[in-house]
């Protein structure tokens, strides 16, 4: 299990034991309508926690993408936790008017009415309600809009943008309805402490405060059309520059565009003024980049972000790339051409003979000493695994596989990988689908 299946598991079976400390002792015996009242505490406390760390992961705190290893990955734990928290609020909402409404069809007996349980906010209930029913709406709309990819991406980046505010209208709706017996119970205090980190987490969203500390700006130096849907863009850095490892993307905004997409930083000379980027046209808003790019277009920048950094160990090490996958090893190429590395590299990089990175690649792996395994599939067939792995002259288990490309390929490697036993921290890649 890696960090990022630790923290979800976490984020499920932390809230879920808090609350099953504090039930009542005789619950083996209670009802349905027992049942039904603390299953609706637990699910609302399992969503509340899966949504308190979805923002926190937001915020792009540098110690959470160290923790789990790159904002890729924090962003794919935000994104299922996000997912599961929907469906969780789901079951809490399903929970609450279902029953009620197989009461008023005859289909469950009414509940015999217990003393009523106490609220030190308790005249807020009827508000606290109708939030909480308009916060599922919306987080059940949330959940659908980062399944479906056919809502564009500035769309689902602005509908993301109200997610603060509806966590502190949950918050509203949780403190007003938690009973004041679970305020001095376990559940209580995870809801605290939920409450107290994502609460200062939202705020921090609101205020505009997510990457500040790293935003720089400068101006398109240089553009060069590769192919008929590739560009190469060479960027002056103002200010302090953006110091920068190879392997490492930006968050770049350019001229008066609406949002700020990743790229990989295909440069690697150290020279953080510098930064050079390859963008394939793979949507709407790059397809038009390749248009309306140009020198001395103003550029937004932030970063450097990611963990695909070639750190092994002195380990040998594999490189797949395909397509515009080549960017992170282009980077790490133009490195250890200055300063070739002593652990042994292979390069297998997937893409017709005659790629517009042909003649570059091959000068900088002379110059690196990378062997370089070109693989037109058309020549060549499809790479796999095993492939690779024949070709090789040290035994599997001494090497690190680096992959950069498209999600299907990396999906089948990763799988004969693991199937084959050898080491999931082993095998790296970074996942740009941040939705």
């Amino acid at each position: 299990m890696n960090r990022s299946h630790l923290l979800i598991a976490l984020c499920a079976l932390l809230p879920l034991a808090a609350w099953f400390a504090g039930t009542p002792a005789d619950m083996s015996s209670a009802g349905f309508w027992i049942w039904r009242k603390e299953s609706i505490y637990a699910s609302g406390l399992m969503a509340y926690a899966a949504f308190t760390v979805c923002l926190l992961l937001a915020t792009r705190a540098r110690w959470l993408e160290r923790l789990l290893g790159g904002l890729d990955k924090s962003y794919r734990v935000h994104k299922w936790l996000g997912i599961g928290g929907a469906a969780l609020v789901f079951a809490h909402w399903m929970l609450e008017i279902v029953p009620k409404a197989f009461v008023k069809w005859g289909w469950l007996a009414r509940p015999v009415r217990g003393p009523k349980t106490e609220q030190w906010l308790g005249f807020l209930n009827h508000p606290a309600k109708e939030v909480g029913e308009w916060m599922a709406y919306l987080m059940i709309a949330l959940a659908l809009v980062a399944l479906i990819r056919l809502v564009p991406y500035h769309w689902f980046r602005r509908i993301h943008k109200v997610f603060p505010l509806a966590f502190l209208a949950a918050t509203f709706h949780g403190a007003v309805l938690m009973p004041d017996a679970m305020w001095a119970s376990s559940a209580g205090l995870v809801f605290t402490l939920c409450a107290g980190a994502g609460c200062a987490a939202a705020v921090y969203s609101l205020r505009g405060l997510v990457g500040r500390g790293r935003q720089h700006t400068g101006t398109v130096a240089r553009v060069r059309m590769l192919d008929g849907d590739m560009v190469e863009v060479e960027c002056d850095v103002a200010g302090h520059g953006m110091p920068h490892r190879p392997g490492q993307f930006a968050f770049v905004r350019w001229g008066a565009g609406r949002d700020a997409h990743p790229f990989t930083i295909a440069s690697g000379s150290g020279d953080p003024y510098w930064l050079r980027f390859c963008i394939k046209a793979l949507g709407d808003d790059t397809r038009a980049l390749l248009h309306t790019l140009r020198p001395g277009m103003a550029v937004a920048l932030e970063g450097p972000y990611g963990g695909f950094d070639f750190s092994a160990g002195g380990k040998a090490q594999v490189w797949v790339g395909a397509g515009i996958g080549i960017t992170p090893f282009l980077a790490r190429l133009e490195a250890l051409a200055k300063r070739p590395a002593n652990a042994p590299v292979d390069f297998y990089y997937c893409a017709p003979a005659d790629s517009p990175f042909a003649d570059r690649l091959r000068a900088l792996c002379e110059r690196a000493r990378v062997r370089l395994h070109w693989i037109d599939s058309g020549r060549d067939g499809l790479l796999t695994l095993e492939r690779i792995l024949a070709n090789q002259r040290r035994a599997a288990h001494e090497h690190h596989l680096w992959f950069c490309g498209p999600q299907a390929f990396g999906d089948a490697l990763q799988r004969a990988w693991r199937q084959a036993g050898l080491g999931a921290r082993r095998f790296h890649r970074e996942h740009f689908a941040f939705r």
